[in-house]
């Protein structure tokens, strides 16, 4: 190759590098508004339990002129329980990791303070929607029923042949069951995965509606924030947790907030004071809580298969966690 004698950039060790400074962008979504949603109590111990209990079912009390009276059959309350468990994250720095320059311009032990906060926030979030009981005994880690694996104790639920697809009749049927299987308290809130917010947006069974707003610009709405029914009106929410890619069946998850709360036996607090073995800093994010499970929460399995739904499973509360 013919060499010309101009110097270009390539291989100049001495330019300066074009990295924009102070800002790192966080690529991963961050979700926690269910814990955030829900109101909290507090727990006393690791196992922590609610009581609940039933009106005998309506009927004739009338007693004939004369008659004697009888005695009616009485009930005690049942015990709900769940266990406390320790969401926890926990991370190293060196000092020399500390101590050299960075382009963001903030210390890195900072920095990583930060972002661990937010990793914590989502796996807190995770193990209140997702996690399954396991009682901490013979060396296991201790883990709270999450509200998926809560509601899904109730004897209430109904299937749906393969190719069912998910529809407004059967979402109208959920909240009629919650009508006729509750004190009255029916689900406000309605928790999907992005797929099936796809499908509920399609139950207006409309085209698309242009609205022209006050300043003059026209919007294409396909899209709906409510929905409402004889038995109530549901909220709707997007939820990252509620279905993922690894699940066997869709999901939909529906539940009236102040029927749950999270009981924190600790509230969250970051520990600078661990023991170390070497030249870093470590640190850990900590939470002891667990989810206080009263009644009317239920959710829907959807088998699903493309566009389609193959199984369909209801359950209703109360129950027992």
């Amino acid at each position: 190759m013919t060499t010309d004698n101009i110097l270009r950039t390539f291989g100049d060790v001495s330019a300066k590098e074009d990295v924009v400074l102070n800002a790192i962008e966080i690529l991963t979504a961050t979700e926690t508004q269910i814990m955030n949603m829900l109101p909290k109590t507090k727990a006393i111990n690791t196992i922590h339990s609610y009581l609940t209990d039933t009106l005998a079912t309506a009927g004739s009390l009338a007693v004939a002129e004369g008659g004697d009276y009888s005695a009616a059959a009485l009930t005690t309350p049942a015990r709900l329980t769940n266990l406390v468990e320790n969401v926890a994250k926990n991370f190293k720095v060196t000092r020399t990791q500390q101590d050299i320059a960075h382009y963001q311009g903030v210390d890195e032990l900072q920095r990583q303070t930060t972002k661990a906060l937010k990793e914590w926030g989502n796996a807190a979030e995770f193990d209140l929607v997702r996690s399954t009981l396991a009682s901490g005994a013979s060396g296991t880690t201790c883990k709270m029923s999450g509200i998926i694996e809560a509601v899904s104790k109730s004897s209430n639920h109904t299937s749906h042949s393969s190719g069912t697809a998910f529809s407004a009749s059967i979402l109208d049927g959920l909240m009629k069951d919650s009508w006729d299987n509750s004190n009255g308290d029916v689900a406000t809130d309605l928790f999907v995965g992005s797929y099936l917010r796809n499908v509920i947006d399609s139950f207006t069974q409309k085209s698309n509606v242009v609205v022209n707003n006050a300043g003059g610009v026209s919007s294409i709405v396909r899209t709906v924030s409510t929905y409402e029914t004889a038995f109530g009106t549901l909220r709707i929410f997007k939820h990252r947790y509620i279905q993922q890619s690894g699940d066997a069946t869709g999901r939909v998850l529906i539940i009236r907030p102040e029927k749950l709360a999270v009981a924190h036996l600790k509230k969250p607090y970051i520990d600078k004071d661990l023991a170390r073995s070497g030249d870093y800093d470590r640190i850990l994010s900590s939470l002891w809580e667990t989810i206080s499970a009263k009644s009317c929460k239920f959710r829907e399995n959807l088998k699903e298969t493309m566009a389609t739904l193959s199984e369909i499973r209801i359950d209703i509360s109360p129950v027992m966690i």
